[in-house]
């Protein structure tokens, strides 16, 4: 099992919902609130669901 780097990770999504959001998606605004608080597990649960691939995420 692999290391992954939550807070890199948490800025990614919070940057990736976000910009849904700000184009035409207003209820991406409730998943950037819910990023904020998602634990580490959680926060990779929800970037497998958007199809990110976690590798990018790997601490070596």
């Amino acid at each position: 099992m692999a290391t992954i780097d939550v807070d890199r990770l948490r800025a990614y999504l919070k940057d990736y919902v976000g910009t849904a959001a700000f184009s035409g998606f207003p209820a991406a605004i409730l998943d950037v609130a819910d990023i904020e608080r998602m634990s580490g597990q959680e926060l990779c649960r929800k970037a497998e669901q958007l199809g990110i691939d976690l590798r990018k995420f790997v601490v070596h």
